[in-house]
């Protein structure tokens, strides 16, 4: 019993989590709470359907996809497999940033150094990426453990946890995304003003270092 009272607990904490999350982004970004909302709201459907018909059937999941069985195993390894994810927007960030800041270094050496560029979008296309993937992940999880509920199968309270978290950490994700572009936004502003701090004025220094032979062509 008291397992169980501080699962309830847990599931109960992370829902308020999770609207807490939600309500940090409600009023400035609305329109990107009601897609992450939506992303999830669109796959627990989908799979919770899938579910339901598995369980009624007592079939795997990827067996409802009849012949496409492993074409269904591989999308579903996809939509819930967080480490080819994760590996993937490593590599997406090592293709297009990593050579661009390891050619403003060398070339910086010489003062031919250029500012790297598209780094904000890549950095936008890569962090929407992970939040689109959470909240799907969040949505396929509750999927499951709903399913169970109204199928009458034996569910334990903690696994309606980690869909909980997952949309958490979504809109958690997203709130530090829109965080990091409101700093650069007063860091550029630093920039262009006429007093900037001194570890804004030394990293001015550095950057005419680095383009100084740029800036004379």
């Amino acid at each position: 019993m008291a397992v169980l009272g501080l699962q309830l607990l847990l599931v109960i904490g992370a829902a308020v989590v999770v609207f807490y999350a939600a309500g940090r982004l409600r009023k400035k970004y609305a329109g990107e709470l009601y897609l992450i909302w939506w992303v999830n709201s669109f796959f627990f459907l989908s799979f919770f359907a899938l579910e339901v018909v598995a369980v009624k059937n007592s079939i795997r999941l990827t067996e409802v996809c009849g012949a496409h069985e492993e074409t269904c195993k591989s999308i579903y390894d996809y939509l819930t497999n967080a480490k080819d994810e994760f590996i993937l927007i490593v590599a997406i960030v090592g293709l297009f940033v990593g050579p661009q800041l390891l050619t403003y270094l060398l070339a910086g050496i010489s003062g031919a150094a250029q500012a790297p560029r598209f780094v904000w979008q890549v950095e936008q296309f890569v962090v929407w990426s992970l939040i689109k993937f959470i909240a799907a992940l969040a949505g396929i999880r509750s999927a499951t453990a709903f399913a169970k509920l109204v199928t009458h199968q034996t569910v334990e309270v903690d696994e309606f946890l980690p869909g909980l978290l997952f949309i958490a950490a979504a809109f958690g994700w997203a709130r530090m995304h829109f965080d990091l572009h409101e700093q650069r936004e007063t860091l550029s502003r630093q920039f262009s003003g006429s007093q900037t701090r001194w570890h804004i004025r030394q990293g001015m220094k550095i950057h005419r270092f680095f383009t100084r032979n740029v800036r004379e062509e």
